[in-house]
């Protein structure tokens, strides 16, 4: 039984965790040549009463833009100690989202953190991709401003900061943000408008005289850089939920030069292939610990996987399960 086991059950499992390993898809991303968060701004009664709106002005410099937008390569998350309350990629725009810019951070009132705690702002590389050295990252704290106030002496404020923001990157990006009104008021231009109503959908409804006369959201220009036609919402909502829990081993990755992700499908698989050996060994038959094999590397996912290797542990999955089923050894 052992010879039949080595034969078959063995080399098949260690082919499948070799194509998961090595299709583990590597980013190297080069690091900045300058990171850092320019401003922090929080706001109570913004939309609605008990919400919560953080403003971040960032910058992040390179002497030549990666192929990476920085919504692929960044993050920005609202920190309690190591607890990550929020985050959001920053929207890719001028220069696909590089040098400065803006990012904001919502909670609605059905749940907000609490207010006015001596929090962290972190900008930081995207901990689930490959980086060419160590994850850039920069805190900020304290924060530059707490407002609560009434929800329309709110929106003053937000309009008026979001115009003085407008400033700040007009200068830095060279493109006309603000411009005059017909009665004098300083409002977005469209380019402006554009960017703006993606960092925040609900700025048109917060400040609406900070817009053209006349402008709606569905009449604002769109972005200068083409929309991604690939979706990674589910990918990164997996990903997110692992971030400083002890399966996030970034740091470790870090140590041996590879992916967080690689390494974990690495470990992950690695697990699996010993557990399912011995057990295999243990009952003496691997039909039914190939079947319970298939589900656990399905599964890996959950655990950090990168969900491109997971989708594939689902073929290999299904590989497995299929043998179990149909494979009938010779009986000559």
């Amino acid at each position: 039984m052992k010879r039949k086991l080595t034969r078959w059950f063995l080399p098949l499992l260690l082919a499948l965790l070799g194509i998961l390993v090595f299709v583990t898809p590597c980013l190297a991303i080069s690091p900045p040549n300058d990171i850092g968060i320019l401003g922090v701004w929080a706001y109570r009664n913004c939309r609605e009463t008990g919400d919560q709106l953080y403003l971040i002005e960032y910058e992040i410099t390179y002497n030549s833009t990666p192929s990476e937008t920085v919504t692929e390569a960044y993050m920005v998350r609202l920190m309690d100690g190591n607890a990550t309350l929020g985050y959001v990629y920053p929207f890719s725009y001028h220069n696909k989202g590089y040098d400065k810019g803006v990012a904001a951070i919502y909670f609605s009132s059905g749940g907000p953190p609490a207010w006015d705690e001596p929090y962290l702002m972190e900008l930081l590389g995207n901990p689930f991709s490959d980086w060419e050295g160590a994850l850039p990252s920069v805190l900020y704290f304290p924060f530059d401003l707490w407002q609560d106030n009434e929800v329309a002496i709110t929106q003053v404020l937000i309009a008026s900061r979001i115009i003085w923001l407008a400033n700040e990157l007009e200068i830095d990006w060279g493109k006309d943000m603000v411009t005059t009104s017909d009665v004098g008021k300083d409002v977005l231009t469209a380019y402006a408008a554009g960017y703006f109503t993606n960092v925040m959908p609900y700025l048109y409804e917060i400040a609406p005289k900070i817009f053209p006369e006349g402008s709606l959201p569905s009449t604002i220009i769109s972005p200068d850089i083409p929309p991604e036609e690939i979706r990674t919402d589910y990918a990164d909502s997996l990903t997110a939920d692992i971030i400083g829990t002890p399966l996030d081993l970034t740091n470790v990755a870090a140590i041996f030069g590879v992916s967080r992700g690689a390494l974990t499908a690495i470990l992950y698989y690695g697990l699996v292939l010993v557990v399912l050996i011995a057990a295999a060994r243990r009952i003496g038959s691997y039909r039914p610990v190939m079947l319970f094999g298939g589900f656990l590397v399905i599964i890996g996912s959950f655990v950090g996987v990168p969900l491109m290797v997971a989708i594939l542990g689902a073929l290999a999955g299904f590989v497995m399960i299929g043998f179990v089923i149909f494979y009938r050894p010779s009986s000559a």
